[in-house]
């Protein structure tokens, strides 16, 4: 009875050691491609510049990350950037990021970060501002033609 118990215990771990190590290499050069293909934006056409971070009274965190972007970006490009990083910003309740025209009109809001810009100085240097509530799944984009001071906002939510 033992010779057999220990035969099916051999047998299942072979073939569970057998599936483990059945894992395929994969080829720089196509992981390359294919990643280049899932990217439908253009890394260059943005820069991240500074990121901050506020401890809330429960002990969570908001953060906001400031970005410049050029200014013919398009909010397609904003779009799929933002999809595509989502899953960078998990953390914490709310993620802002903004999408400032020039780096050195980009800074964060004096008021609490989730209070985002009141100034008009700031606000017509927007070109986009990504909301995540990460304790409840909210997540919009709010892209602006010009400005967010001058423009109206085009909203999409992002999966």
């Amino acid at each position: 009875m033992n010779v057999k118990l220990n035969l099916i215990l051999y047998a299942i771990t072979l073939v569970s050691l057998s599936c483990s190590n059945n894992k395929k290499e994969q080829d720089p050069i196509t992981s390359s491609i294919e990643t280049q293909s899932k990217l439908k934006y253009n890394n260059d056409k943005m820069k991240k510049i500074d990121s901050k971070k506020e401890i809330r009274s429960d002990g969570n965190f908001n953060q906001m990350t400031l970005f410049e972007v050029d200014e013919d970006i398009s909010f397609t490009q904003l779009k799929d950037y933002c999809s595509n990083v989502k899953s960078d910003y998990t953390d914490g309740y709310f993620q802002i990021l903004v999408f400032f025209k020039k780096a050195n009109n980009a800074r964060f809001p004096t008021n609490p970060l989730t209070g985002l810009y009141t100034e008009d100085e700031d606000m017509k240097n927007i070109k986009a501002v990504y909301t995540i509530n990460n304790m409840n799944g909210y997540s919009k984009l709010d892209y602006y033609d010009n400005n967010s001071f001058e423009s109206l906002a085009q909203t999409i939510d992002i999966d």
